[in-house]
């Protein structure tokens, strides 16, 4: 897999929305459509998991959780590692 590529995937056991691979700001329409898409399959009771995400910017993990908060009521959001979000130069 190439390190840029963004997999998602969902587990409708456990309501989980994992994302694989670099989320920047060019990539947040396609976030944006999967987070609606899982959070409509789990009667509203989902998890994002960014854990396995890399190079996400600060301001873009603050973005999701504000959308989830706002948006999408009782998501929860598992960041990624400190040392998978992007670097502040």
């Amino acid at each position: 897999m190439d390190d840029k590529m963004l997999v998602f995937h969902f587990d409708s056991g456990t309501c989980t929305l994992t994302f694989n691979g670099v989320i920047d700001r060019g990539s947040m329409p396609e976030v944006l459509q999967e987070i609606q898409r899982a959070y409509r399959r789990t009667a509203c009771r989902l998890t994002l998991d960014l854990s396995q995400a890399q190079g996400l910017p600060p301001h873009l993990m603050g973005v999701l959780v504000h959308i989830c908060n706002t948006e999408f009521p009782g998501t929860f959001v598992r960041p990624p590692a400190p040392q998978r979000l992007a670097k502040i130069a």
